[in-house]
C-alpha cells in the first residue's frame, strides 16, 4: 500500500479564498485525485506555508510526494515560500520522489538551483492549448499514453526561466518554454508539469470566477458579462459531458474531457512508484 504526502502551496488565507469557490482547497482536491487513481492509497495532507506546519509522518514515511499550485510568486521570497523551498530540498535530500503542479513545478526548479520569473507573454488562463512533448518527452514515462500534441488546464503568470543543471523539458507550448520537466537533484527525483492535470473542469470554472474583474482586465473577456457566461457554459458541460454543442463552442476535446486523458501525469506518476 502506498502512503502519499500532498504538500498545500497556499497561505491558510489563500486555501480559504479558495475553497470559497471551489469548495475545498487544493490539496484537498488533490488528494481526493489521487485517491481515485489508488484507492488503496493512503494520503496525508500538509501545510508548509504556515508558520505552525508540522509533517503528518517523518519524510521517509512516504513512497511519494505530491505539491499542489499556489497563489504565492516564488521570486517574491516571502517567508511563506521560503520554507517551502527549504522542505522541497530536504525531500531532494531524502531521496523520496516528488510530482507537482504549476507551483510544485516552480518550486522544485528554485529548490534545485533554477529560476522563475513573471511570464513576458503573459498569464495563462483556463486551458493550456497545443503543448507539445518533447524527444525526452515522448520517451519519458511521465507522459506515457499522451498525444504529441495535447490541451490541459493551467492558470498562471509565472514560468521557469532558467532550468537547474539536473534537469529535462519534457513539454512546451508557444507561452510557456517549460510545460513539463523531471529534475534530478540530490538523491532525489521531481516530475513536475505547469498545467494542472489533477483540475476537473469545475476548478477551472472556480478559478475563472475567483479572478473575475482582473481577466476583464487583462483581456480574456469583453466584460464580467462574458465572463459569467462562459464560466456557465463549463458548468453546463462538468455537469453534462455529452453536450457536444458546449465541447465544440469551448473548443475542449478529449484530452480535457476524459478524466484519464487529462489526469495521465498523475496516473503515470503513481504506477511509477507502485513498480519501485
Amino acid at each position: 500500500m502506498l502512503r502519499l504526502l500532498v504538500l498545500e502551496g497556499n497561505t491558510l488565507a489563500g486555501r480559504r479564498r479558495i475553497a470559497e469557490t471551489a469548495g475545498a482547497m487544493p490539496a484537498e482536491s488533490y488528494a481526493a485525485v489521487l485517491r481515485s487513481l489508488a484507492p488503496r492509497v493512503v494520503v496525508d495532507i500538509a501545510t508548509p506555508a504556515d508558520a505552525s506546519f508540522a509533517l503528518p509522518q517523518p519524510l521517509e514515511a512516504y513512497h511519494g510526494i505530491a505539491i499542489t499550485g499556489s497563489a504565492l510568486n516564488i521570486y517574491q521570497r516571502e517567508v511563506e515560500a521560503l520554507r517551502q523551498i527549504d522542505l522541497v530540498r530536504e525531500i531532494f535530500v531524502r531521496g523520496v520522489p516528488m510530482f507537482g503542479s504549476c507551483w510544485g513545478l516552480q518550486l522544485a526548479t528554485v529548490a534545485a538551483g533554477g529560476e522563475v520569473g513573471l511570464n513576458p507573454a503573459g498569464r495563462e488562463v483556463g486551458f493550456a492549448r497545443r503543448i507539445m512533448l518533447t524527444a525526452e518527452g515522448r520517451a519519458h514515462p511521465m507522459h506515457a499514453g499522451r498525444a504529441a500534441v495535447f490541451d490541459a488546464p493551467a492558470i498562471h503568470s509565472d514560468m521557469v526561466t532558467r532550468l537547474p543543471q539536473s534537469a529535462t523539458v519534457t513539454a512546451w507550448n508557444t507561452m510557456c518554454e517549460v510545460q513539463a520537466a523531471e529534475i534530478r537533484f540530490g538523491r532525489g527525483l521531481f516530475w513536475g508539469v505547469q498545467y494542472h492535470p489533477e483540475y476537473r473542469l469545475h476548478d477551472v470554472v472556480a478559478v475563472i470566477r475567483r479572478y473575475g474583474q482582473l481577466l476583464v482586465d487583462e483581456g480574456f473577456f469583453a466584460d464580467l458579462d462574458a465572463l459569467a457566461r462562459y464560466a456557465a457554459d463549463l458548468s453546463a458541460l462538468d455537469a453534462d459531458e455529452r453536450r457536444g454543442d458546449l465541447a465544440w463552442k469551448l473548443a475542449l476535446h478529449r484530452d480535457i474531457l476524459s478524466h484519464d486523458c487529462r489526469q495521465t501525469e498523475l496516473r503515470n506518476w503513481i504506477a511509477s512508484l507502485e513498480q519501485t
